[in-house]
């Protein structure tokens, strides 16, 4: 106890030093506090979510930099990112971009343009979700930027349009002339860089040449916080022993969001077998596939028609599946072979990211392959 305890305090000393860091760093003209006095109060105004459970991160608003004019690399000089980090992958068109954990911990946020679409890759490093949103809203592109407030350990964003903020893992607007706006989610694998170079060898890469002064070698929050269960920044404020609490899972939502009674469906990475598996279930009453494997670390999951049936496909990424009929599909859910070439299954709403962050901010959620809870 007494270990975990000065482990505890050493943690808090480094988050400190991080988040002063932040914002000496920023290279962002602003004449505003860094400490939360420029638009990261909480104010009186009204929220979807307990305001007394918002708080204060430490760097401000923008204290943490989003990257608002990415440049990207050819995956073989993308030399500083190592095997076991993981990257979060998103594919429009021909082209496949992927956006490395290691720089996302310090910026968070990614305001792209992407085969003629605007999208925010976002990412929390708290509780390591990583979703990417549409940026056209109400017919007008915005930017995303880091509001400086959590709650739940997870990142508040805020809209440069409106002022806005966002529940990143409520996928929603909860504060602001758009509160009750629900963000547009376009689908986002993640999965280490070892898998990725597997997967699409032509990906372009978030290069580290983003004009901020950050080790993108180091971890922002230190090693253990991604494998440590007992090693949080901010204490939950629920805990469920179903999952250990680091355990990467990746979780699908329902077309109704209903705030904290929202029911995702778990699959747990390590759940999976060490080779290609596909799970056929039932879910919002629709027919749903997972399809995953441990060693590769990944789950994809798609909608599909009640008649289709799937069989996994091993040793060709990145095809992971065929069909009856001999279509082969890869991990993007689009056809690449048979009569069906040129298809897309439909991808379903969902993200992935550390058990204890959905325990604590969806505690009803029903883990594969417990049916009890759906």
């Amino acid at each position: 106890m007494k270990l975990q305890s000065q482990h505890r305090l050493t943690l808090i000393l480094f988050t400190t030093i991080l988040l002063l860091s932040f914002s000496s760093c920023n290279t962002v003209d602003s004449d505003e506090d860094p400490f939360g006095n420029n638009g990261s109060s909480i104010g009186d105004s009204e929220w979807l979510i307990p305001a007394n459970e918002i708080i204060d991160g430490g760097p401000g608003q923008d204290g943490v930099p989003s990257i608002d004019k990415p440049e990207f690399i050819h995956m073989y000089q993308a030399d500083f990112l190592d095997d076991d980090r993981l990257v979060l992958g998103i594919k429009k068109g021909e082209e496949v971009r992927l956006y490395p954990h290691q720089i996302l911990d310090w910026h968070e946020i990614v305001n792209d343009n992407f085969d003629e679409e605007s999208i925010a890759l976002t990412y929390c490093p708290l509780t390591g979700t990583g979703i990417a949103f549409d940026r056209m809203i109400d017919n007008f592109e915005t930017e995303f930027g880091v509001s400086g407030l959590l709650y739940r350990n997870n990142l508040i964003m805020y809209d440069r349009n409106t002022d806005s903020r966002w529940s990143q893992m409520q996928m929603r607007s909860v504060n602001g002339p758009l509160i009750g706006e629900e963000g547009s989610v376009i689908q986002t694998i993640q999965t280490d860089w070892k898998t990725w170079k597997q997967l699409y060898s032509d990906a372009r890469v978030l290069s580290n040449d983003t004009g901020f002064s950050r080790d993108y070698n180091s971890f922002a929050y230190g090693e253990s916080y991604l494998t440590n269960d007992n090693v949080f920044i901010f204490e939950p404020k629920r805990q469920d022993e179903r999952l250990p609490n680091k355990a990467q899972i990746h979780a699908v939502f329902p077309d109704k969001l209903e705030g904290e009674s929202t029911i995702p469906r778990i699959f747990a990475i390590d759940g999976f077998s060490d080779s290609i598996q596909v799970i056929r279930e039932t879910f919002d009453n629709k027919s749903l596939i997972a399809v995953g494997n441990s060693d590769l670390n990944f789950v994809v999951s798609y909608y599909t028609v009640s008649s289709n049936n799937f069989e996994p496909v091993q040793g060709e990424l990145p095809i992971i599946m065929k069909d009856e009929e001999g279509n082969k599909w890869n991990i993007f859910g689009e056809a690449v072979s048979g009569p069906k070439t040129g298809s897309k299954l439909i991808p379903t709403t969902s993200y992935s990211g550390y058990w204890f962050a959905f325990a604590d901010f969806y505690p009803n959620s029903c883990i594969y392959p417990s049916t009890s809870c759906l």
